[in-house]
């Protein structure tokens, strides 16, 4: 009896043992599974992040163009004002182009779902994920300035104390709208013959607010550009080592 106890306890241990090592070994997949699943899941928010970041470098290209296209076009119209030489409708017209502002909307896809799902942790590259956070806060700062930028330009166009006066009926999209008739019942005002009109005056410092403004939206875009440089550089490697 003693000896089939001594069996029966030595069997029902190495049952245990045998238990434990399945468990341990079911465990060490499910982990390794897990791993695997985030490791995919990682690879796939680097490259969802880098196709947010050639976006915008997209949009910021054409946006730095258009600002340098206002500096070009209220240059241009400075000289014809001063040369007299062009009718109201021209002035009007190319002060909307130079007044004209799109906003710069980044396409945050990839970090906000990363931010509201909880999974930022799932980035294991801490330089980059910081890089990312920081990136992010500085460019929330940069949007910012360029919003004040855009109100304060946009709000030149509603500083005229005579909206008939100065001319903005001559907008092609006012004129349209208001048809013939009507604009032929508005008052004549040819200011921009006369250099000693405030409306003359007022047209003149605004062309040369939209040239400020546009330089500044421009240094704004370039300093967007320099902050994710780096960032851009390595989720391309992030992206294409998986």
């Amino acid at each position: 009896m003693e000896n089939k106890t001594g069996k029966y306890f030595k069997y029902a241990i190495g049952e245990i043992i045998l238990v434990v090592i399945g468990i341990l070994i079911a465990l060490s997949i499910n982990n390794w599974n897990e791993d695997r699943k985030n490791n995919i899941t990682e690879s796939q928010y680097y490259c969802k992040l880098l196709s947010d970041f050639e976006l915008d470098r997209v949009n910021i290209a054409e946006l730095y163009k258009e600002s340098e296209y206002k500096i070009t076009v209220s240059k241009r119209l400075l000289l014809d004002l001063n040369s007299k030489g062009k009718d109201k409708t021209y002035l009007v017209n190319g002060y909307l182009q130079g007044l004209r502002t799109n906003a710069f909307v980044p396409s945050k896809v990839a970090m906000t779902d990363l931010i509201s799902s909880g999974k930022l942790n799932l980035l294991t590259k801490d330089a980059l994920k910081n890089d990312l956070v920081r990136y992010y806060g500085e460019l929330d700062k940069l949007l910012y300035q360029l919003e004040i930028n855009r109100s304060k330009s946009l709000e030149r166009a509603f500083l005229y104390d005579d909206v008939n006066q100065f001319g903005h009926q001559y907008f092609d999209y006012v004129a349209k709208s208001l048809g013939p008739e009507i604009l032929q019942t508005l008052p004549i005002n040819n200011w921009h013959l006369d250099s000693d009109s405030k409306y003359y005056r007022q047209f003149q410092n605004d062309l040369v607010f939209f040239v400020t403004m546009s330089e500044r939206e421009k240094q704004h875009y370039s300093n967007i550009r320099k902050e994710m440089e780096s960032v851009y550089q390595k989720l391309k490697v992030e992206c294409t080592r998986n």
